[in-house]
């Protein structure tokens, strides 16, 4: 099907966004019976009223308001993509969004390395487990847990995602020994955001009559992985987050098990990212540093 006129959808938008003709008039730089004249010839074109006109009022048809909301957010990629094209020269910031857990445990470490290579370069880190609107909110890139699905983005494997079970060798010293994943169930368990890893974890190892309704629940990874320093219970950890302290001794790996989760780390982001040099920029250096740190273990 023909693509609608840009201009007739310009002023469509407008007026719906003011929920004025005058308004949208003031706004494209014409007048008000022009941009009645669009809205009358999208009409024609839509076979379908969008506006309900009164001698002082103007409202949205309920076609008016899906076909709103199903145009705006090309309107949206428009605007942002024109505005990194022009910013290209003198943009130095970068937003990225990602969990608080690999923010603190894989990304900060890494990021200096990044700054040095990039001298003046203003990185933002907005912390959530959220899933948010990248476009809309504003964000460059954003690091998902996930199988590499993101509808309408571009998506780059990060890091694959293996589970370790953990704790501190303080917890186990005076303990009872663990030889098998049975074993663990003497002892707390410690969940990350909810409870279904434990019990994937134990079904996979046979164990589906293990009791996992137990233990606390932490919202962020960053609070569970403090709660197995801190000698609290043991943990399901993604691998990823945790090399330091597994390289350095400070939690041990408990169970070998090849169970994986079949969900990985993912940069994802929209591609108008990429018409800024820095942003081609990140995208290579985060995505290199990850597969060499993945190629070395």
């Amino acid at each position: 099907m023909k693509l609608p006129p840009l201009h007739a959808l310009m002023c469509f938008e407008a007026v719906a966004r003011h929920m004025s003709m005058k308004k949208a008039a003031e706004e494209l730089f014409v007048t008000p019976g022009a941009i009645s004249q669009q809205i009358a010839k999208l009409e024609d074109l839509m076979q379908a009223r969008l506006f309900v006109r009164g001698p002082r009022y103007l409202e949205l048809t309920s076609q008016g308001r899906i076909y709103l909301s199903a145009i705006k957010p090309a309107f949206l990629q428009i605007e942002e993509a024109t505005q990194r094209l022009k910013d290209e020269k003198c943009n130095n910031k970068l937003t990225i969004s990602c969990t608080s857990g690999f923010a603190t445990q894989w990304f900060l470490p890494r990021l200096p390395e990044f700054e040095q290579l990039n001298p003046g370069v203003e990185v933002q880190i907005n912390t959530t487990n959220r899933v948010v609107d990248l476009l809309s909110e504003g964000v460059d890139f954003a690091v998902r847990h996930g199988r590499g699905k993101f509808p309408r983005l571009e998506s780059e494997l990060l890091l694959n995602d293996h589970y370790s079970v953990v704790c501190s060798p303080n917890l186990i010293s005076s303990g009872n020994a663990i030889t098998d994943p049975r074993d663990l169930l003497a002892y707390t368990l410690l969940h990350d955001e909810h409870r279904l890893d434990w019990k994937l974890w134990f079904t996979a190892m046979g164990l589906e009559d293990a009791d996992t309704d137990r233990g606390p629940v932490f919202v962020k990874s960053n609070g569970v992985i403090e709660a197995a320093l801190a000698a609290k219970g043991i943990a399901l950890i993604r691998k990823s987050l945790i090399e330091q302290e597994l390289a350095q001794g400070r939690l041990l790996s408990l169970i070998s098990t090849p169970n994986n989760a079949g969900t990985s780390y993912f940069l994802v982001y929209d591609e108008s990212a990429l018409l800024t040099r820095l942003g081609r920029k990140f995208r290579d250096w985060i995505v290199a540093k990850a597969t060499f740190e993945t190629d070395k273990t």
